[in-house]
């Protein structure tokens, strides 16, 4: 049977598994390196510190319990003729004779092989092992039967309760004073009892407190340095990867003169080395791309400027030229009609025809190069083409000029341009748009010129038409003419929702002022020596 919330949870698990392992990848290098080695410096500092401080347990734990087995041991030896001689005064005595010598032996209980104590000095320990506390059968049990056991195991301190030594056995337990070792040393052979001999680790707990202590003073010290190391090591190796990120950023921002430092012969090295040729190849490359956008667009420009002094060498031409003969034509029939007796019926329609030829030759040089553009500037150039339009479209348009009076006229190239953007979108529109309402808006600004066309038509899908192998060459040649008097042109379309193109050219800049002038000059040059 299947369990769709066990999938679902495992999916969840993956996930957060998957989150935090790339949260932690994510972390800087600098503090991956610092964590690394603060980590590894304290696993080994640990695990030393624990290894060893074991070690000095068992050693010391097994040494002391051989002095006190050595003790036990001399003392049986001694006590062998008095327990045959059944002598408990001489007992005691040298019970409480060897407590005396050696201060840290808590106890010391004379037992037959029966268990029954023969003798612990003057006074019972306080400290014995429960199994003594609860002897029924002592004749001293009134002297300690209120004493309330109190052994633990000793496995906390990694002691057996048995650790063997060269002969008998060790045990361990801990009292309110202490950790205590007991002994056990047969007397004679054993048949005569033995010799229970109880030794506090108050010098062990001091000499293990010591090395404890020095060998934490050491794991700190390994520590500081270990850390100080990984500090180093994270630093030699995130500066140079930090130069070489900031230096990519710099190349990122156009800054191809950007170089990364190298710091040694390392990879790290050899990449920033790569780096720098690569930057090269670029500034390198940039140069030759900007020589040949900036051929591309003299160019161009030198191309457009051909293009506009021919457009007003042939509106002259229509305008003065097949213009004026046209008119003469027509003065010369209507001259040659008025005196002529018998008068044709078709001079009327004849004299119509040549002065629709008239208007045809008019309007078509004022479509080649309005000479009110050259005259009175972009405002009513632009103002007359609107009306002009405005005749022959079954739309509205709404003009707005927003001129400051006193203004200067824009440089020829700047007014040619705008006009020839508005002529060719009003194109557009009328060839695509099916718009019912049309906006034109012209506004100056202190250092700024800029132009409007907004139409409520069907739009189209910007991104997909710049996407064909073959792309708008209109949108294109816009482009390219605001580029050639360093201004922005944007277009704004979505399919139904109509279109909008915005072009801003800056004013003011001396630089490219006398680029236009010298464009122009060059331009001009160009078609006087053709």
């Amino acid at each position: 049977m299947a369990f769709p919330h066990k999938g679902k949870t495992m999916s969840r698990v993956r996930k957060w598994l998957s989150s935090a392992l790339w949260w932690i990848l994510s972390v800087p290098i600098f503090i991956k390196i610092i964590g690394i080695g603060l980590l590894v410096t304290l696993l080994f500092s640990t695990v030393v510190f624990y290894q060893i401080k074991v070690g000095l347990f068992r050693t010391h734990y097994q040494v002391h319990g051989e002095t006190a087995l050595s003790i036990a041991m001399a003392l049986a030896t001694r006590l062998d003729p008095l327990v045959r001689a059944n002598n408990e005064d001489e007992m005691h005595i040298q019970v409480n004779q060897v407590m005396g010598e050696f201060p840290d032996v808590r106890y010391i209980v004379v037992q037959d092989t029966s268990g029954k104590i023969l003798s612990h000095g003057f006074t019972f320990p306080s400290e014995a092992p429960s199994d003594l506390l609860q002897n029924k059968g002592d004749l001293c049990a009134t002297c300690h039967a209120a004493l309330p056991p109190q052994e633990i195991s000793s496995d906390l301190l990694e002691v057996p309760a048995n650790m063997r030594l060269s002969l008998g056995h060790l045990r361990a337990y801990t009292r309110q004073k202490g950790m205590i070792l007991e002994v056990t040393a047969p007397i004679g052979d054993g048949s005569l009892g033995n010799v229970r001999l109880g030794i506090g680790d108050r010098v062990i707990v001091r000499e293990i407190t010591a090395i404890t202590r020095s060998l934490l003073w050491s794991v700190v010290l390994c520590s500081v340095i270990g850390i100080s190391l990984a500090f180093f090591l994270a630093h030699a190796l995130v500066k140079p990867i930090h130069n070489l990120f900031q230096a990519t950023q710099r190349l990122r921002q156009g800054d191809f003169a950007s170089r990364a430092d190298v710091y040694s012969r390392d990879e790290i090295g050899h990449l920033a080395a790569v780096f720098n040729q690569m930057a090269e190849g670029l500034e390198i490359y940039r140069d030759a791309v900007q020589e040949k956008e900036a051929a591309r667009q003299s160019l161009i420009g030198k191309i457009v400027q051909a293009q506009e002094d021919e457009r007003k060498s042939v509106a002259r031409e229509l305008h003065d030229q097949i213009g004026q003969s046209l008119s003469t034509t027509l003065l010369a029939m209507e001259s040659s009609c008025s005196n002529c007796m018998a008068r044709h019926p078709e001079c009327d329609n004849i004299k119509r025809g040549i002065r629709s030829m008239i208007d045809d030759v008019r309007r078509l040089a004022w479509n080649v190069r309005p000479s009110l553009l050259d005259d009175y500037g972009l405002g009513q150039a632009l103002e007359r083409y609107i009306n002009e339009i405005s005749k022959r479209v079954n739309f509205s348009i709404d003009y707005q000029c927003i001129l400051p009076p006193d203004h200067a006229r824009l440089p020829s190239q700047i007014e040619v341009t705008l006009y020839r953007i508005a002529q060719e979108a009003m194109t557009n529109i009328i060839r695509h748009a099916q718009a019912t309402q049309v906006s034109v808006i012209l506004m100056r600004h202190e250092n700024e010129i800029t132009l409007i066309l907004e139409d409520n038509g069907k739009g189209f899908d910007l991104q997909a038409m710049e996407q064909r192998p073959t792309p708008p060459l209109g949108i294109i040649g816009m482009k390219e003419r605001v580029a050639l008097v360093g201004g922005d042109l944007a277009v704004d379309a979505r399919s139904g929702q109509g279109v909008t193109i915005r072009v801003k050219i800056p004013l003011g800049n001396d630089e490219f002022s006398s680029q236009l002038s010298l464009g122009s000059a060059n331009g001009n040059s160009g078609i006087h020596s053709g």
